[in-house]
């Protein structure tokens, strides 16, 4: 049927615009461990925009299929809402965001400087427990080294664009600044206050 047609082409766009992503990925990574930041800066933010279209895309995947949803004839089959099909390659990896705390923190914990192999250990030692089979997959440009430490990099790559992490630190080093210090106190703040249950004990 046409619908369940459109349904598949959505697939394919969605899929091709994920390669394309992961590619610019590992680019940006590359770029990032050279220490040439401008041409990773705009890799990253081909990105952004890349990463907007994929979600507007899906968006208008998931209205379309709607549409069929509502009629007797029953649901489309969705070739890429099942669960084995969504857990590789998309969504599958551990998020850029959830790396932001345990990388401040291993900074912190080392003085406030770490060399990059030094963070990145103990920011391995933070995480073990919630990364996954994917994070542990090896990124085809960069055979020797693993999905989750180039998630790590371009995390450390927004705290300095957020001003979290110095960008003035020498190459390879990773340098706490004043902003990120205030965002670990925070963060332990939150950590330490009571929850409204605690309160009714």
């Amino acid at each position: 049927m046409p619908e369940k047609e459109v349904t598949e082409r959505f697939d394919n766009l969605i899929d091709e615009m994920e390669n394309i992503f992961e590619n610019l990925n590992d680019e940006g990574a590359g770029f990032l461990k050279k220490g040439e930041y401008e041409k990773a800066k705009k890799v990253m933010g081909k990105v952004r925009e890349i990463k907007k279209i994929r979600d507007e895309a899906e968006n208008l995947q998931t209205r379309w299929e709607g549409v069929f949803e509502k009629t007797s004839r029953g649901p489309l089959k969705r070739r890429r809402r099942d669960k084995k099909r969504k857990s590789y390659p998309r969504g599958i990896k551990t998020p850029e965001k959830d790396f932001a705390i345990p990388i401040l923190q291993a900074v912190e914990e080392l003085g406030g400087a770490g060399s990059v192999k030094e963070v990145l250990k103990k920011v391995f030692q933070k995480m073990e427990n919630r990364l996954n089979d994917y994070d542990f997959k090896a990124i085809s440009s960069h055979p020797d080294r693993f999905r989750w430490e180039n998630t790590a990099m371009w995390c450390r790559h927004r705290l300095v664009e957020d001003g979290f992490l110095s960008p003035e630190a020498k190459r390879g080093l990773w340098v706490l600044t004043e902003k990120g210090k205030s965002r670990l106190e925070q963060e332990r703040k939150k950590q330490e206050a009571p929850s409204l249950f605690d309160e009714q004990r």
